[in-house]
């Protein structure tokens, strides 16, 4: 199976379609391979007689079996792009399914060239692909952040830290010393906002199957998903709620899911992705 790479860097990191020159409207979109959204155990229900695919005119989705396990996939559009509305697409189609059954969801994207070359793959990787079913079987996926408040640690910092209390007393007004102030600044920030993470994952990884970390970014101090088994949901969240009320002062811990468990499928490597 394929992903349309650079097609889908071609969008603003929105997700919000780019603007066709000059006023033009956009190609229409024409069948350009077998769209995968997820791979399921062939005795999932699989109710699908509502739902319909990605696309500037979605089409309808259907299962392509092969013995134990089955793909649920689509006609695929040509020029397919990350748009808002496809990968809103995307996701409602894989929660209803997750709402149904175990399912393994297929990152945005994922093209076969046809039916035929998709029953190969799913042959070859059968065993693999019924193991990670059986590993998130009766779990979902919960994606936790902690959105960092800067100004407020660094106002924190200011008054309680002992390095940046050593500088502000050295009452040295010059320029290396505004330097030093601000080099003990960052550093009391880097140091509060990594203490707040190892937090977070020490009170939250006790209660997942799995952990996957995502990249960080500008304004996020922490960015990890859990693979969390039904029954310890609450507990969970739970815990969530409590990080929440304990780190208010550093930021917004912000939890999302139930979510299908898209960071804990084996890559081709074998690995997570």
């Amino acid at each position: 199976m394929r992903e349309p790479g650079e097609a889908v860097g071609d969008v603003p990191p929105t997700g919000e379609p780019a603007a066709p020159p000059n006023g033009a409207q956009p190609e229409a979109d024409e069948p350009d391979g077998t769209y995968v959204y997820g791979i399921v155990a062939a005795d999932h229900p699989c109710r699908l007689d509502e739902m319909v695919g990605v696309g500037a005119e979605p089409g309808p989705v259907r299962r392509v079996a092969v013995e134990q396990i089955a793909a649920v996939v689509g006609v695929a559009p040509a020029k397919l792009r990350a748009k808002r509305r496809d990968l809103a697409a995307h996701h409602r189609l894989l929660t209803a399914l997750a709402e149904q059954g175990t399912v393994l969801p297929m990152r945005f994207g994922v093209v076969a060239p046809d039916d035929e070359a998709l029953r190969r793959q799913l042959r070859r990787d059968a065993d693999r692909y019924l193991a990670a079913l059986h590993e998130v079987a009766g779990t979902a996926e919960y994606n936790v952040k902690l959105l960092a408040d800067e100004d407020a640690v660094v106002r924190r910092a200011a008054e309680t830290d002992p390095a940046v209390l050593r500088e502000r007393e050295a009452a040295d007004a010059g320029y290396e010393g505004r330097i030093r102030l601000g080099q003990a600044v960052a550093s009391a920030v880097e140091e509060a906002l990594s203490a707040d993470a190892e937090r977070i994952v020490a009170t939250l990884a006790p209660l997942a199957r799995r952990t996957a970390p995502a990249p960080a970014t500008a304004d996020t101090a922490i960015n990890t998903s859990f693979l969390v088994a039904d029954e310890q949901s609450e507990r969970f969240r739970g815990a969530v709620d409590e990080l929440a009320r304990a780190l208010r002062g550093d930021g917004e811990v912000r939890c999302t899911g139930p979510l299908p468990p898209y960071s804990f499928v084996p890559g081709d490597d074998g690995g997570d992705r």
